[in-house]
């Protein structure tokens, strides 16, 4: 990354925490655009340059969050596809844990606005195309393959779940969270659909 690349994702970052800090304080429909920027000392048309709307300016930080892709290709080369894709998960809970980044805060406005919530839905759908690319490098299969997008399906619906969890409660430990699922995942009787048992055609055998 260049120095005019460098500065411009420190502006972004920059832009972003103090539209955070506004929302939390003054909620997120009573501040303006105008307000951000000025609280931020930058012009509206640099804000906008950035951010063209508000909505992405609240979902900022759960873009960077909900990159799963870059979580599964952190982990350690040697480590096996299972144990990867596990580390990813807990990797991606200590980022929702972190207090720095305010999420649960964040959580609760997007909740409350529904074109945030849909928006964030997007995001979390964005993702899961480069989250697929990285099992099947790990799995050494073409992303299109079942097994890879059935897993990344798992893993996902494990995300998914906890979520709802942690939405009703946003108190609870989110990495706490994600161990019981993994560890319920383990020792649950699953029921997966098996291959059907070939029947012989039915009907008159003389036609």
């Amino acid at each position: 990354m260049g120095l005019r690349e460098m500065k411009a994702a420190r502006t972004r970052r920059q832009i972003a925490e103090v539209a955070v800090s506004a929302f939390i304080e003054h909620g997120y429909d009573e501040t303006t655009m105008e307000q951000i920027a000025e609280a931020a000392e930058i012009g509206t048309s640099t804000l906008y340059r950035y951010f063209p709307s508000k909505e992405l300016l609240i979902l900022e930080p759960f873009s960077e969050v909900l990159d799963f892709g870059h979580y599964l290709r952190a982990r350690p080369d040697e480590d096996t596809p299972a144990e990867a894709l596990t580390g990813a998960l807990l990797d991606l809970a200590d980022q929702f844990s972190d207090p720095s980044r305010r999420i649960p805060d964040m959580r609760r406005i997007i909740d409350a606005s529904a074109v945030p919530r849909a928006r964030l839905w997007d995001i979390f759908l964005d993702s899961r195309a480069d989250f697929e690319a990285a099992l099947a490098e790990r799995m050494g299969l073409p992303p299109h393959d079942a097994a890879v997008q059935i897993s990344a399906g798992i893993a996902l619906d494990i995300f998914y779940r906890v979520d709802e969890q942690w939405k009703g409660d946003h108190d609870k430990d989110y990495r706490v969270l994600f161990r019981d699922a993994l560890e319920t995942l383990a020792t649950s009787p699953i029921v997966l659909p098996t291959v059907p048992s070939r029947q012989p055609p039915t009907g008159d055998p003389a036609r």
